[in-house]
């Protein structure tokens, strides 16, 4: 059954190191393509660890039934201090975060697009295993691709979104996986999650409390088109298009593509990408266990339309839970700071959280707000 709000128990695990942290409250931010972000507010008795000794250590953060998120510290700070008490702040990040930290300037010569990520992630010591290509095309090589004046991330986006490829995250306890696809296959099916809009009582399961859709314009057709100099009779031109109205159409040349089929799968992943939130839907749920690149399935909702699969594209998360403390602490002004109101306010806080859900009518337990396309 599920824990109720006053029942929420989150804990952390660092690998291999002994600690006494408590979670106070985190805040994390995850979307398809994008590396993730976790903020967590912890206490400690111990006024003084050894932050050197927390950076870049691994560390899995509990939700409870054996779900959770996993990654790297990235960040790691110590703030005030009460009686017995100590704050620290950490973030964790996946390994592929690191990749924006280092520029580099270098040439590929006769390799696909999956094999120079390949390469580029291997050059950071992201093993085999820690990554996975789920890919339903072929790609050819290229004769030369440049990396120029950029950082290893932004190359390693730059590739997917000129091919169509996209990336997501699988949590474990004992570690992340990085997945990399081209269509729906890839992304996992998670179990059931119902709907209940609710009348102000904790419900026996997480449910999602609200749930809404739009629609708004889209480009509706791309062109590519090319030119081969050895066959300059040649027409190199191919196109994708949707049957929404009115015709808006993206065109460019050159297309990078030497041959009808290439350009048809550039064109198609052209549309994909232009139209993958033409429909949108936004929810909010207590449900743990929504992961972006994961697919959500709707149940109970009133509008029956609704009530399939959803491909959730970004997520929200945040939980709290107060009953850690076991004393105010004192902040630098030396006054006392009430228990529920100790974090400092963080970048991700406040965010698309709707009338009626801001942070401040929020004390306890766990929540979320997600989008999601069919």
């Amino acid at each position: 059954m599920f824990a109720p709000a006053n029942q929420a128990h989150f804990t952390l695990s660092l690998h291999g190191l002994e600690h006494d942290f408590k979670v106070l409250a985190f805040q994390a931010r995850e979307a398809i393509s994008h590396c993730y972000r976790i903020e967590l507010q912890l206490v400690s008795e111990q006024p003084d660890l050894d932050l050197e000794s927390l950076l870049h250590h691994t560390a899995w953060l509990d939700l409870g039934n054996g779900t959770g998120l996993h990654g790297l510290i990235h960040h790691a700070a110590i703030g005030e201090s009460g009686k017995r008490l100590t704050r620290y702040r950490l973030e964790l990040v996946p390994q592929l975060q690191y990749l924006d930290l280092r520029h580099n300037q270098r040439i590929f010569q006769h390799l696909s697009v999956p094999q120079i990520i390949a390469r580029v992630l291997d050059d950071h010591g992201i093993q085999s295993d820690a990554f996975l290509f789920q890919l339903g095309s072929d790609y050819p090589e290229r004769d030369y691709c440049t990396q120029y004046d950029e950082t290893d991330l932004h190359f390693i986006q730059r590739l997917c979104e000129e091919e169509g490829i996209h990336y997501h995250f699988r949590h474990a306890p004992e570690g992340h996986l990085l997945v990399f696809g081209d269509d729906q296959t890839g992304f996992p099916r998670l179990d059931p999650t119902g709907f209940d809009q609710g009348n102000g009582l904790v419900a026996d399961e997480p449910v999602v409390k609200r749930f809404g859709v739009r629609l708004e314009a889209r480009t509706s057709r791309v062109t590519r088109r090319d030119y081969d100099h050895d066959k300059a009779r040649l027409l190199l031109e191919s196109e994708a298009r949707s049957e929404q109205l009115p015709d808006l159409e993206d065109y460019d040349y050159p297309g990078q593509f030497t041959d009808r089929t290439r350009g048809k799968h550039l064109a198609r992943r052209h549309l994909e990408r232009h139209r993958s939130d033409y429909r949108l839907a936004h929810g909010h749920s207590d449900q743990p266990i929504l992961r972006s690149g994961h697919f959500l399935e709707l149940q109970g909702h009133p509008c029956s339309q609704w009530n399939d699969l959803w491909l959730l594209t970004e997520i929200h998360h945040q939980g709290k839970q107060p009953q850690v403390l076991e004393e105010s602490i004192t902040d630098p002004s030396g006054t006392n700071t009430s228990r529920a109101h100790i974090l400092t306010p963080s970048p991700l806080a406040g965010e698309g959280w709707g009338e009626g859900e801001t942070d401040n009518n929020f004390t306890q337990g766990y929540r979320n707000h997600f989008t999601a396309t069919p």
